[in-house]
């Protein structure tokens, strides 16, 4: 009598381990490819001064002044240990950011399996990389730049995954969430309010359902994020910061892009939404949904109920980070990206339910069975909204990564080369602040007040005064990007004869100054 062999023990860690070796592959390759970003400029520079002379800030005509514009430290600091270990470079700056990226996937289907299941693990790994369309919401395209969101998002989805874990039983979860939050609260200017308001709202909910030790865990959570969060700024103050710095104070930044009341940015900020958006909003609502049906949840034992308590405070994230996004903010995809990433879990419980727990076969025979007319169903109909969906989603996704996955601009390189070829002595004024990073030769900018100011005309299109006179540093050379063109910082002085154009390149035009005769 023979016996059929017992099929191979299963061996998830195997698949998950080739699947994040693979994305370590796709975000390290062609790093320092990408265009540099003028956000990121700053953040390189303050890492760079950093790992080469232990000053935590910028240089101004080599002088030391505050990181201003720069990320918060929970991302510079990584990227100048970075620079430290491996030296200074634009691929050993960008490197944390792809690590970032990567956990904040893998976060993403923990995550997932802790509060649905092992198949929605999958499925958000899936919507998160497939199905995120934009390049500044993309966690892999943006995480191959030096900015704040992938590093936050790192934080924040391990301290919710520690905190379901405490809710779930295991209390020693409660220390490790709160350090993630509150590193998370830090991490970048947005994301403290939501932060509060899904903690707030789940431990408002648990004490009226009576739901003591739920309630708990969430008090326990906000407390101690909050308290991290006013402990780091003490610990920076204490041995990163140098406190003889004179501040730049920065006013009416918040009235540039937290709150913006135009009509035009409100259905530019709903357009975006719309158009990159629109399944994180279908899977709000389907969230909402699930959250209103199962609500009797919230009332069971506090250990049962855990998984619906998470489940609204992600939804209190992401429904008033997207609310704020829609009604207030200046509209611009990458003030979305947070929320569009949080809510791939979501996305991927709405597809759940539109393919029937995912059974692929059986959604397509009931699509068929809609589309000719044989036996069609609401589940049919479900079918195809999900293969629409996914569809347009993958078509916008796959041409964004065309587009910039294999970019190789590498303008700002040569230019600062070129520059870095000149006399020792020679002074360079720009605003280009990736130059910043790259120059060796001393350079002049702008306060950090102009940058505001500079916003009301990229962003609000009102044509402010700019009160800035580039001549004060006596340059020898001036340089002319995508920022300061954008914004006709020095178009005033290009239309006098104080300087010439000497080269370009790229996005790049560098200007020669042109001395008066008998004065050098």
């Amino acid at each position: 009598m023979t016996t059929n062999p017992s099929p191979p023990p299963r061996r998830p860690w195997l698949g998950w381990t080739i699947f994040t070796l693979g994305l370590l592959l796709v975000g390290l390759w062609n790093l320092d490819g990408p265009q540099m970003w003028w956000d990121e400029g700053w953040t390189l520079s303050v890492a760079r001064h950093w790992a080469e002379q232990g000053h935590y800030g910028r240089l101004r005509l080599d002088e030391p002044v505050t990181a201003g514009l720069s990320a918060s430290y929970t991302t510079t600091l990584p990227v100048g240990i970075s620079m430290r270990i491996f030296g200074v470079g634009l691929w050993q700056g960008r490197l944390f950011g792809v690590f970032c990226s990567v956990g904040v996937v893998l976060l993403l289907a923990a995550l997932a399996q802790q509060l649905y299941g092992r198949g929605a693990a999958v499925a958000t790994t899936f919507v998160a990389l497939a199905m995120t369309m934009h390049p500044q919401i993309h966690p892999i395209l943006q995480g191959r730049q030096v900015l704040a969101e992938m590093p936050m998002l790192l934080y924040l989805l391990a301290g919710y995954l520690c905190l379901a874990l405490s809710l779930s039983g295991r209390w020693w979860g409660l220390a490790p969430a709160a350090l993630c939050l509150g590193t998370a609260w830090i991490s970048k200017g947005q994301t403290m309010p939501f932060l509060v308001a899904s903690l707030l709202v789940p431990l408002l909910v648990a004490l009226f359902a009576r739901r003591w030790r739920v309630a708990g865990g969430f008090a326990l959570a906000l407390i101690g994020s909050y308290a991290v969060a006013q402990s780091w700024p003490l610990l920076a103050t204490l041995f990163l910061f140098n406190p003889n710095l004179p501040a730049e104070p920065v006013e009416g930044l918040l009235a540039v892009v937290a709150v913006v009341l135009t009509p035009f940015h409100r259905m530019f900020a709903l357009r975006n939404m719309l158009l990159f958006g629109l399944p994180t909003l279908l899977g709000l609502a389907w969230g909402l949904w699930l959250l209103w049906r199962e609500r009797e949840q919230a009332r069971v034992d506090d250990l049962d109920a855990a998984g619906w308590y998470m489940h609204l405070a992600l939804l209190a994230f992401v429904g008033s980070w997207v609310a704020w996004f829609l009604v207030f903010s200046v509209g611009v995809p990458r003030y979305m990206a947070t929320p569009v990433v949080v809510a791939s879990m979501l996305v991927a419980e709405l597809l759940r339910a539109l393919t029937a727990g995912f059974q692929f076969g059986v959604s397509m025979e009931r699509l068929i069975q809609l589309l000719t007319l044989r036996h069609p169903s609401w589940a049919g109909g479900g079918a195809l909204l999900a293969l629409f969906f996914v569809a347009a989603a993958m078509s916008f996704t796959g041409l964004t990564f065309v587009r910039f996955y294999a970019e190789d601009e590498r303008a700002a390189q040569r230019v600062a080369n070129a520059l870095n070829a000149l006399p020792d002595d020679t002074r360079i004024e720009t605003y280009e602040s990736e130059l910043h990073f790259l120059l060796e030769h001393p350079y002049h900018f702008p306060q950090d007040q102009i940058h505001v100011d500079l916003n009301y005309r990229s962003l609000l299109g009102e044509q402010v005064e700019i009160n800035y006179d580039p001549l004060v540093a006596d340059p020898a050379y001036l340089v002319v990007g995508r920022f300061t063109r954008d914004n006709q910082l020095y178009e005033p002085i290009l239309a006098t004869d104080a300087f010439a154009l000497a080269w370009e390149d790229g996005v790049y035009a560098v200007y020669r100054r042109v001395r008066e005769r008998g004065r050098g």
